[in-house]
């Protein structure tokens, strides 16, 4: 889905209003914070839950990355 945005982007800026362009951007930047809230209340919660205080190296550098990656795009 992410690579399918990227794809067509060229093509539907081309096609939509500067007002519609400024929505969508707006837009998208709100999802974007709003997943990324999301993503560390997880993350807190499971760092908080006294029986799950096992340390998950793998799940805290693959949501990093994820972060990074999809902030950067």
């Amino acid at each position: 889905m992410t690579f399918c945005g990227i794809g067509c982007n060229k093509y539907v800026e081309a096609n939509i209003s500067q007002k519609s362009r400024t929505t969508v951007k707006y837009t998208m930047k709100t999802l974007a914070s709003i997943a990324e809230t999301i993503i560390f209340i997880f993350l807190g919660i499971s760092a908080v839950d006294k029986s799950k205080w096992a340390w998950d190296t793998g799940l805290v550098v693959s949501t990093l990355i994820f972060i990074l990656v999809f902030r950067a795009i």
